[in-house]
């Protein structure tokens, strides 16, 4: 039998706190050795604009593999429609367990990777945090570094400044000093924190307004021809990766920066897992300057699916099905 999930049920079971503990375990595995991960393949959908992405890994600790698939055309999604589903199997027999839409727990792994990377990266007592892209992303950027650290302060740009001021208000109705800004920069300079989630093909965060002690998740730029750091930004930050081989593969503005010189890959400092495991030394003065590139890994999206699966077991939901006919 296998459990066919809703979006509704996954969010009910998957919080931002609970994300950010089961990628924190996912990263230290994989750093040790754990886990099975496969670089994310894309095919081109042949006549329109868009793509299929399907990523998998294994996680033999939290007793289970699986895949997520990403499809879509920009600009033509329905709400109604699955476009992001999880297949999660059972390590030990290999069958199959549950199939879940992977809506939130895409949004919600993509902030929590920034969550684990803020609690190793930035300094302890970082109180104030600039965000660039205040959609769906830019919102879990948001909770998952509330999740890690006490933040007070809140400057928010968007290219569209109503959805800016928007999330400024209901930051603000939490108690938070939370404002609108009106460019890049003021989301940026004299931050302790700084997160970008933006579909950019130009810059977003540049060299010169990088500031020592200073923490950045970038996770926007997942894609060749999207860039949200500038290339001189790289040499300044001690850069840490989600997963080198995909970073290096997809990230426009790192991309660019190694193919161009600017920033010599042997200059990365760390994947995150190697931070996590205690590995690799990650801050090591308050000065530092940290940036975390990432791109999304498919050990986020099994480890969720595999606490969703097992939550769901628990409380009841979701709808068994049998997929394979007897005899």
């Amino acid at each position: 039998m296998a459990l066919i999930l809703t979006e509704r049920e996954v969010a009910e079971i998957l919080s931002m706190k609970e994300a950010v503990r089961l990628l924190e375990e996912s990263f230290r595995l994989h750093a040790e050795g754990r886990t099975q991960l496969a670089p994310r393949l894309v095919m081109p959908l042949t006549g329109v604009a868009g793509n299929f992405r399907i990523m998998a890994a294994v996680i033999p600790d939290m007793g289970g593999f699986g895949l997520k698939t990403l499809t879509g055309t920009p600009g033509k999604r329905a709400p109604e429609d699955t476009y992001f589903a999880l297949l999660y199997f059972d390590t030990e027999t290999g069958a199959l367990r549950s199939v879940m839409p992977g809506t939130h727990i895409t949004g919600t792994r993509t902030g929590a990777a920034s969550g684990v990377a803020t609690r190793h990266l930035a300094r302890a007592d970082a109180a104030s945090l600039g965000l660039i892209g205040a959609g769906f992303q830019g919102r879990n950027q948001v909770a998952a570094v509330r999740e890690v650290r006490d933040i007070r302060t809140v400057r928010i740009y968007d290219v569209f400044p109503e959805a800016a001021a928007s999330y400024a208000a209901a930051l603000s109705a939490e108690g938070l000093d939370a404002q609108p800004v009106e460019g890049a920069e003021a989301a940026v300079r004299g931050l302790d924190v700084v997160c970008a989630a933006t579909t950019a093909k130009e810059p977003v965060i540049l060299a010169d307004w990088l500031e020592p002690g200073m923490h950045v998740n970038s996770v926007g730029a997942n894609a060749p021809v999207k860039r949200e750091v500038e290339a001189a930004a790289f040499s300044r930050c001690r850069v840490v990766l989600d997963f080198r081989e995909q970073v290096l593969g997809e990230a426009g503005d790192i991309m660019a920066a190694v193919r161009d010189g600017d920033f010599p890959e042997d200059r990365i400092h760390a994947e995150l897992g190697d931070i996590v495991a205690g590995r690799i030394a990650g801050r090591e003065s308050a000065d530092d300057i940290t940036l975390f590139k990432s791109v999304g890994v498919a050990i986020e999206d099994v480890a969720c699916a595999a606490f969703v699966y097992d939550e769901a077991q628990k409380r009841g939901l979701g709808q068994p099905m049998r997929l394979q006919d007897a005899g």
